[in-house]
């Protein structure tokens, strides 16, 4: 038997051993995908995708890896979705609501005043989930999973006691909903991304934001702002995504691996951000912001607002997702029916 033979028996036998030890296929063996995310490497998601990513390894026996690259290392957040669309890379992690563009489904989380809490905002998903799944799959894209941001509420240079304190103030946007919603409140829209915000928080370029509590550490919010006001906005989510021909491509045992660990990584993560709310709050308050509750009418006037920018949403969207809220309202209905009668 020629040399080369005998290295080629022994690598197949080797790549059979394997095969036999985790039932998977061989040709599938050193799949190794590159997920470009935008956040920093200590941030909340990044580290749970990378946990994912960790896991999937072990679990699959090396079949398929994870090159996590955070902090817009491989591809910039407004990239991230077209690179995965082209070819360029394997998978992404997004804001989904940066994604309204492609379809306004993607946009329903960003809708402000909708849910009030992590109770609401995972009925929410739930009802959306498949139609967001199917919003993906058209683009060529596999969801796998997605995990929410803390509740984004309102910071202010100034205090604030009715809807005439918000007029003329210079209000961060970001997205076109929150540039409609500026326009409701009476307020100067200026677009800023979050790359750029702790320079102009310190530059003192804005009166007024909506954002996290996350947000509000990580660009030392304290340096511009005074007044921390807890509104529950809106709580957005980031998705993680591939290739859904890579995906469709591998052997229906991987792919079951892949959905189970996923599912896992998205109930983490939704703890992960309970935990970090908390933290974070506790850390703006360190920092003197004056955290407090709004008062009750201008609350109901940014509710409002919020319910004008649903409607307006709405008929941009179509069938889906005027199912998706009605379901919402008839299942928040009617659990707060329930609880009024056992308050009772």
């Amino acid at each position: 038997m020629q040399p080369y033979m005998k290295v080629i028996r022994r690598w197949l036998g080797a790549a059979g051993l394997l095969w036999a030890a985790t039932g998977l296929p061989v040709d599938a063996l050193s799949a190794e995908w590159r997920i470009a995310t935008a956040y920093p490497g200590d941030n909340y998601h990044t580290q749970n995708l990378q946990q994912f990513g960790d896991s999937l390894a072990r679990d699959t026996k090396g079949a398929i890896t994870l090159q996590i690259h955070p902090n817009g290392t491989l591809f910039k957040a407004p990239e991230i979705f077209p690179a995965v669309k082209d070819g360029k890379i394997e998978g992404g992690e997004l804001i989904l609501s940066s994604l309204v563009k492609e379809s306004p489904l993607f946009g329903l989380d960003g809708l402000p005043f909708i849910v009030n809490g992590y109770d609401d905002a995972r009925l929410l998903w739930t009802l959306s989930r498949p139609g967001i799944e199917k919003r993906f799959a058209e683009h060529g894209l596999q969801l796998l999973y997605s995990v929410p941001w803390p509740p984004q509420n309102l910071y202010s240079n100034r205090p604030l006691m009715g809807a005439k304190d918000l007029e003329g103030l210079r209000l961060r946007t970001y997205n076109p909903t929150m540039h409609r919603l500026a326009e409701l409140m009476g307020a100067k829209p200026v677009t800023i991304q979050t790359p750029d915000l702790a320079e102009a928080i310190a530059g003192r370029q804005i009166d007024l934001m909506l954002t996290s509590s996350w947000t509000g550490v990580d660009t030392s919010a304290w340096k511009g702002v005074s007044y921390y006001y807890e509104v529950n906005g809106w709580i957005p989510k980031n998705a993680v995504f591939v290739s859904k021909k890579l995906f469709d491509d591998l052997d229906p045992v991987i792919q079951v691996k892949i959905k189970t660990l996923a599912a896992e990584a998205e109930e983490r993560g939704w703890r992960l951000s309970q935990q970090n709310r908390t933290r974070f709050d506790q850390e703006l308050a360190a920092n003197t912001l004056k955290i407090q509750a709004l008062d009750y009418f201008l609350m109901r006037q940014l509710q409002r607002y919020g319910e004008t920018l649903a409607k307006e949403w709405l008929r941009s969207e179509g069938g889906d997702g005027l199912n998706v809220l009605l379901r919402f309202y008839f299942e928040t209905s009617k659990r707060d029916m329930a609880a009024d009668q056992v308050k009772r």
